[in-house]
Formats: C-alpha cells, sequence, structure tokens
C-alpha cells in the first residue's frame, strides 16, 4: 500500500492500529506489561473456562427450579411465582448492561455467591419462611411471605441477578483477551471450548443439582449452587497470575458526550482553517494515528476548537474547553 492509499484512508477516516501495539497494551495483575511466555495463552484460558461452567450450573439449577421453590415454600400463587421468575431472568439479561460497564468479572462472582448463601439460609431457617402448608390443598388457605420474609427472598435474587449480570459480558470476553490477535486458530478453539462449558455447565444443573433439590430440599440445593460458585471464583482467582488484561481506557461515554455539549456551546464559532488548532488525543494513550479533519460535520469539528483568543498552545496536550 503506497503513501497515496494511506493517505485516501485516512481521509475516509480509516485508523491504522498494529496488531503488536494492542498487544502491548495488555498487563498483568500487577499492571505491568504482559510477557508472552508466561501470560495468557491455553493455560490461562482454561481457568476462565472453569469458571464458565462453574457459574452456569449454579445459574441454571436456581433459574429452573426457583418456581417450585416460590410457589411450595414461599406459598406465592403460581401466577405471581411465575411473574416473579420471568422479572428474575429479565433482570439478570438487563443488568449485563451495567456489568459490561463495570467490567468486573470478581465483584459479580461475590455477589452471586452472597445471593446463593442467603437463599440457602433462608431455605433453611423456618424463621425466614411461612408455616408449611399444602398449595394443592383447595381447603387449607396457605399464608403467603411477606414483610422481611419475601424481603430476604427479593434481596437474595437481587444479589444474584446482579452478580450473573456483572459475569455474563465479561467471562467470554476476558477468556479472549488471553489470546493475541494472531492467534485466530487458538481464538476459534476458545470460543468452541467455551461453548462447551456452557452447555456441560447447564446439562449437570439440569440434570444432578436439581435432582439434589428435589430430594434433599431447596435448602441443601441453594447450598449446593453457593458452593459451585465459590469453586468456581477459585478456578478465576487461581489463574490471576497467569492473566493478560486490558488496561483499563475509562468510560466511552464520557468523549461522547464532551462531544455534544462542546458542540451545542461553540455553535456560532468559526471552523478555524488551520487543523493544528484542533484538539487530538494523545497518540501515546491510544497507539493509533491521529486522524486527518475534514470539512463535514462543521459543528462538532468546532467543539475540538483547543486555541481561543489568539493563544498558542500545544494541541495535543491542551484538551478541548467546554
Amino acid at each position: 500500500m503506497d503513501v497515496h492509499d494511506l493517505s485516501e484512508e485516512a481521509k475516509r477516516g480509516v485508523i491504522h492500529t498494529s496488531e503488536e501495539s494492542l498487544d502491548d497494551l495488555c498487563v498483568d495483575f500487577r499492571g505491568r506489561p504482559c510477557r508472552p511466555s508466561k501470560h495468557g495463552g491455553t493455560r490461562a484460558a482454561l481457568f476462565v473456562l472453569g469458571f464458565q461452567a462453574f457459574e452456569m450450573m449454579a445459574i441454571a439449577a436456581v433459574g429452573n427450579n426457583l418456581i417450585t421453590y416460590v410457589f411450595n415454600e414461599m406459598h406465592f400463587p403460581l401466577s405471581k411465582s411465575a411473574n416473579l421468575v420471568t422479572n428474575f431472568i429479565g433482570t439478570v439479561f438487563l443488568l449485563s448492561l451495567l456489568g459490561g460497564f463495570l467490567s468486573d468479572s470478581y465483584l459479580g462472582s461475590f455477589c452471586t455467591m452472597l445471593g446463593f448463601i442467603l437463599l440457602s439460609v433462608q431455605a433453611h431457617l423456618p424463621e425466614l419462611k411461612p408455616p408449611e402448608c399444602n398449595m394443592k390443598s383447595t381447603t387449607i388457605h396457605c399464608v403467603e411471605a411477606n414483610g422481611y420474609k419475601a424481603a430476604t427472598l427479593y434481596a437474595a435474587l437481587c444479589l444474584v441477578a446482579l452478580g450473573s449480570g456483572c459475569l455474563k459480558p465479561n467471562i467470554i470476553s476476558h477468556g479472549a483477551n488471553q489470546f493475541q490477535r494472531k492467534d485466530l486458530r487458538k481464538l476459534s478453539s476458545f470460543f468452541n471450548a467455551a461453548y462447551f462449558a456452557f452447555s456441560m455447565g447447564q446439562l449437570i444443573a439440569l440434570t444432578l443439582l436439581v435432582w439434589v433439590q428435589t430430594h434433599s430440599g431447596m435448602d441443601v440445593g441453594f447450598g449446593v449452587s453457593a458452593a459451585v460458585m465459590a469453586a468456581g471464583m477459585i478456578s478465576l482467582v487461581a489463574g490471576t497470575s497467569f492473566y493478560r488484561n486490558k488496561s483499563p481506557r475509562g468510560s466511552i461515554f464520557t468523549p461522547i458526550a464532551q462531544v455534544f455539549v462542546a458542540a451545542i456551546t461553540k455553535r456560532k464559532q468559526i471552523c478555524p482553517s488551520n487543523p493544528n488548532m484542533l484538539h487530538q488525543p494523545s497518540t501515546d494513550l491510544v497507539r493509533v494515528k491521529p486522524l486527518l479533519h475534514s470539512n463535514k460535520f462543521s459543528a462538532e469539528v468546532n467543539s475540538l476548537e483547543a486555541l481561543e483568543n489568539g493563544e498558542n498552545k500545544d494541541s495535543t496536550t491542551e484538551k478541548p474547553r467546554i
């Protein structure tokens, strides 16, 4: 590719970033640059795959048998029980947006484990449940759980939902980060292995763990789910010294908001003819070549103006004024 082709791509807004520079951004748990011989690779990914299997095993066992527990033990009407389980599953997936923003698998593991422990304690202690009653009987009116008993149930489910929401968007991406961009075959094998771990976790949850809940009681079943989640957390933490971690780059929403705010406040300013008067991100920070500015979107270009009142300042270090 000659210089002319590069300039044409720059005008179209193409950013050139080398694979080596992106891999150099990875650090270990102490913030030091990663070494290919020690960090990442299949060895580090195995810890993530183990965590994936354990997490799915714990979540699936509770989610698929939760309506039975709420109906038989907490004495919620069948319609309300089904609605609660639906809301729980929906909350798990909605909180995945928050989990992706936080990007914290360890926080998710801890919250999920706390939720399972709280569910296990509630299922075991009679004081946290309404009196025993046969919900299938048409002659007996069963007392529905309310007050602090219902609050304990909702708190436990919220913890599990929050923890699972933090985990779902981060497990696969964290595992994929263990491979360099040039290792496409290993990366493809990892995704296959991740789906296998997901399926095995579901299989064990829907057979063995559901059988434990049915024959040994929901308190034992929730306790086993908490123990399984603890085993997953141990698997995740055990690989800490081998992980390749992406350096945090801050929120992606902050610079977007800055552009719109600056564009509105500077909408009446004249776009400078000298590109050096416009703000550029630090190339040492993002490891990419700066974009060439065009005449399109003049309002947004005005928002990048880094010079005011004829002052001479370095545009590569001066932040745009908002």
